[in-house]
This record gives C-alpha cells, sequence and structure tokens, in this order.
C-alpha cells in the first residue's frame, strides 16, 4: 500500500517553515483506496510570494487545525504504507520536521517519483510533475495544491508501475539493509537503531575506543551510503575490519554537528581520521586610522589580551590574508585617492565583515535536537565559546542562556563553519547581540 503525499508550506527549509496543506492520497499500485486533505495553521504568517503561487492565504489557515491537532490522524494513515511524493526528500523532511517538534519518532520507506520516473522514461527530457503528466496524457486539477498534486502524482505512479518492465519499483523498496557490505564484527541491530536525524557517528573497535568520527545531515542514509559497496581502498578495508559497534550523537542542526565533530577529533584522535592541526594564534591582523580620516589594515604579533580583526597561526598566513583582502577588493592605498575617507571605510567595513561574526557578542539561535528545543551557540570578544541546547518556555532573557554553554575552544574551521552557516542560514537562524 501506498500514501501518495503532496505539501504546501510557508518556505523550503523544513527546520524553520512550516506545512499550511497536507494531500494524501492511499493507493494498492492500481487503484485509489482512500484520501485525506486539511489546511494546517502553520503558526506563522505566510508570505506573499507563497500565497500567490499556491492561493492559500493567512486568513484560510487562520482556523485551521495545527499539525499537533492531526498527527495522530496522519500516523494511523501513513502506518504501514510507503511514503510517495514527487520529489519526496522535500516531503518527507517536512512531515518529519512537524513530527518530530512533538518528540514523535517517524521513519519509513519512501519512493521519489521523480528519481523513479527518470529510471522507467529516460526519453522525457523533463520530470516536472506538471510536465511528466502533460507527456503522459495525465489530467491535473487544481496545480499547485496540495490534493491536486497529490492525486496527479497517484496517477503518474500507476503509470510508473504500469510501464516498470524491469522491476525498478522493487529493487527500490527491498530492504537495502540486506545489500550492505557491513563489517563482520558489527551487529546489523547498530545500523537499524539509526535515526534519519543529523549528528555525529562513532566507530568503536572491540575495546570500545573510537576509530573514525564523521558529521552527517542523515545518519542512516550516511550508514548506509558508507557500506552500501565493497572498497579496494587499503585504508578503508582496515577501518572495516577493526569496526566492533556504531554510536551517535544527534545535534539537531548541521552547524553543531560540524563543531562537534571537530572538537570530538581533538579530543579522542581517533586513528582513522586525518589528525586536527593543533597550533596557537600568534599574529593578528588589526585595524587604526590614520591622520587622513583612512582606516589601515596591518600585520601585528598578538599580546595577550588584544582583540584584532583577524587571528593567525604564523604571519605568512596574516600578511597573505591581508593581500588578498587588499588586491581583490581594491583596497589599495592607490584607491585612497579615488574614495574619500567615508566611501574607502564603508568599502573596507563590508570586507571584512565577511570574516567576522555578526557582533562581538551575540547568540546564534537555531533548531534543537527534537520538540521546542533550540540550540545556542556563543561568540564572545568576536571568539567561539561553546554551545548548549534550551527549552525557550525556561529562558527569560539572552544572559541566562550563557549558563546553559559548554566551553569549547575556537580553531581556524570552527571560525568558517560558523560564518558559512550564518551566510546560507541567514534568514532561518536568530542572532541575538548583548
Amino acid at each position: 500500500m501506498f500514501a501518495v503525499i503532496d505539501l504546501e508550506t510557508t518556505g523550503g527549509n523544513h527546520n524553520s517553515e512550516r506545512i499550511i496543506e497536507i494531500g494524501i492520497v492511499l493507493h494498492d499500485g492500481r487503484n485509489k483506496t482512500g484520501e485525506y486533505t486539511t489546511l494546517i495553521n502553520p503558526e506563522k504568517e505566510i508570505g506573499g510570494f507563497i500565497s500567490t503561487f499556491t492561493g492559500i492565504t493567512n486568513s484560510m489557515v487562520r482556523t485551521a487545525p495545527k499539525f499537533e491537532d492531526v498527527a495522530e490522524t496522519l500516523l494511523e494513515l501513513l502506518d504501514g504504507k510507503i511514503f510517495v511524493a514527487h520529489n519526496a526528500k522535500f516531503d518527507y523532511n517536512f512531515i518529519k520536521s512537524e513530527f518530530r517538534r512533538l518528540n514523535i519518532p517517524f521513519t519509513q520507506k519512501n519512493i521519489c517519483t521523480v528519481q523513479l520516473s527518470r529510471k522507467i522514461f529516460p526519453q522525457i527530457k523533463s520530470h516536472s510533475l506538471g510536465n511528466l503528466c502533460r507527456d503522459l496524457g495525465l489530467p491535473v486539477d487544481n496545480r499547485h495544491r496540495a490534493f491536486g498534486d497529490a492525486a496527479a502524482t497517484a496517477l503518474l505512479l500507476e503509470k510508473l508501475i504500469e510501464a516498470d518492465k524491469n522491476n525498478l519499483l522493487k529493487e527500490m523498496l527491498d530492504d537495502d539493509g540486506t545489500k550492505l557490505y557491513l563489517p563482520k564484527n558489527l551487529n546489523k541491530n547498530a545500523i537499524q537503531i539509526l535515526p534519519e536525524e543529523v549528528g555525529v557517528l562513532y566507530f568503536h573497535d572491540k575495546d570500545g575506543n573510537v576509530l573514525f568520527v564523521d558529521k552527517s545531515k542523515n545518519l542512516r542514509e550516511y550508514i548506509h551510503h558508507y557500506f552500501s559497496k565493497k572498497t579496494s581502498d587499503k585504508l578503508k578495508l582496515q577501518l572495516h575490519e577493526a569496526i566492533y559497534d556504531i554510536s551517535f550523537m544527534l545535534t539537531g542542526n548541521e552547524l553543531i554537528a560540524g563543531l562537534t565533530e571537530s572538537q570530538e577529533i581533538r579530543k579522542l584522535h581517533p586513528i582513522f581520521n586525518k589528525p586536527a592541526s593543533n597550533f596557537t594564534y600568534k599574529f593578528g591582523l588589526f585595524s587604526e586610522t590614520d591622520m587622513y580620516g583612512f582606516q589601515k589594515l596591518m600585520v601585528k604579533m598578538l599580546e595577550e589580551d588584544e582583540n584584532p580583526l583577524l587571528k593567525f597561526s604564523s604571519k605568512f598566513k596574516a600578511e597573505k590574508m591581508l593581500h588578498s583582502i587588499l588586491t581583490s577588493f581594491k583596497l589599495e592605498p592607490t584607491f585612497k585617492k579615488i574614495d574619500n575617507a567615508l566611501q574607502y571605510n564603508s568599502r573596507l567595513h563590508n570586507v571584512l565583515s565577511r570574516y567576522v561574526y555578526p557582533y562581538k557578542n551575540c547568540f546564534i539561535i537555531d533548531v534543537g535536537r527534537g520538540g521546542s528545543e533550540r540550540s545556542v551557540i556563543q561568540i564572545e570578544n568576536n571568539e567561539y565559546k561553546g554551545h548548549g541546547f534550551f527549552e525557550p518556555a525556561y529562558i527569560n532573557e539572552p544572559n541566562e542562556l550563557k549558563d546553559i554553554i559548554k566551553p569549547q575552544q575556537e580553531y581556524t574551521e570552527c571560525k568558517k563553519l560558523i560564518q558559512q552557516y550564518i551566510r546560507k542560514y541567514e534568514k532561518h537562524i536568530e542572532v541575538i547581540p548583548y
């Protein structure tokens, strides 16, 4: 039995956006056996673009049930069914995230009709739902509404099953755990209990020592991919022979997974990880204003308690960065003749903002490991101080977040991870200066 699903949402990020409509068609592979559709109150505003695209307005969902109100019904509808969607990863992650906020585990075998259609109908150029239905002569009603698209996907599923002469669907549905090339000393139960969550994985030897550490957006998917093929790589074969157990740590989001991986490699020294470089900051990039009002960048050796714009382990690296900033962004002395001090300093500030945190002292708030839990990263004096998890209901003011921070040391890769994450997800995280 299949549950063919389509969702409309407030945006594309399943961690921060919410579902506004659900459409489900229950199907036995030949015929429709049931259906379900409802608007959902997302508990946040629907933006103008989404309203125009879907036709769903804030007033339409104001009195609609919240996800928690329909969660039990959805679990009953989906129980024992294969989750089917066009671009299944999107819909599956949204459903999973909504259940996660309620602390309800949700793991289900799923099929993506985009991927399946590419295998069964490779001659069709575009595999978007609209173009596939047009080329295959399938009717589509109420496009870009959840039930209309779910009904169209159900018709597409019928076509795919009918045209599947090579049992590609069965191949996708087969328990891929039986196809894995697992280490001979590893209990299969260690694989079966892995969640489809973001976190850090640990491979252990027979004495429990950590052999290898890695982060992943989806722990279960990572393992299935890692052991999906035999390897001829000598180092991987040695690791394969040494593995006796696997454990994991949930982190709630990719940033804390990356930071945790970095810290764990330094703390545990796993023999199959590339050794982390250990160094101290000896030089800094400083700024001072010259007699004409222009900000001037310079490299100096660090003194105790100094707070430069950027820190480096060597003078060479510091001067290399200085040269890159000046030449790449046209900030050499000759450009001072073109700009006035205000224009030049503004451009310099914009360039430097790429390499520093948004505020000298701030908290970066993101999703936590489940339910209403949130994660927090602390930046103080432009340095990463550590991270923690909290329930918003028990925090009355930002300064209380300092008490839940687990102290960590900042390394170069930590700063890069945080800055890249902020740039990538600035619309979905909260930055609180203090």
